[in-house]
């Protein structure tokens, strides 16, 4: 059992640097009270990660301020975990195919990433998806159930 938020707060400082560099903002809020759950701790600090260093790359040429915010919170029997960017975002068209292992827009980018992540969120039993933020960038979703499904999704 462990608190999501100790993974978000290493994966945070973990790219804090990369984030300074590049002039993105990061911005938390993180649910002081979050329930505990079953999980491989390190598994979704790299998830968290991943998405935090995704969102920088995806802000890399956009014009105007560049923020990233995560955020953790519980619903029913889950915690949740969003982070969102102020970047150009996902075309609803793309939604679907970027959690399909070696699908990617990027240039230099061997496009396993966003499969990694589903992933290890599916093996965790919750779920990952991507929606539009409050800025029009991208918000990805991440759900994972506190107590351990019998199942895998």
């Amino acid at each position: 059992m462990t608190n999501i938020n100790h993974s978000i707060e290493e994966a945070i400082g973990l790219s804090a640097a990369t984030l300074r560099k590049y002039g993105i903002r990061i911005e938390t809020s993180l649910r002081d009270d979050l329930p505990q759950c079953f999980t491989d701790s390190h598994l979704i600090e790299e998830v968290i990660l991943n998405l935090i260093m995704n969102a920088s790359q995806a802000m890399e040429k956009t014009a105007g301020e560049k923020i990233i915010e995560v955020a953790s919170s519980a619903e029913e029997n889950s915690v949740l975990i969003r982070v969102a960017d102020s970047g150009p975002g996902v075309p609803p068209v793309l939604r679907k195919k970027i959690f399909d292992p070696f699908f990617t827009t990027k240039k230099d980018s061997s496009g396993i990433g966003l499969s990694v992540c589903y992933r290890i969120i599916a093996d965790h039993g919750g779920f990952l998806s991507v929606l539009t933020s409050k800025w029009g960038g991208a918000e990805f979703r991440v759900e994972i159930p506190i107590e351990k499904r019998k199942d895998a999704r």
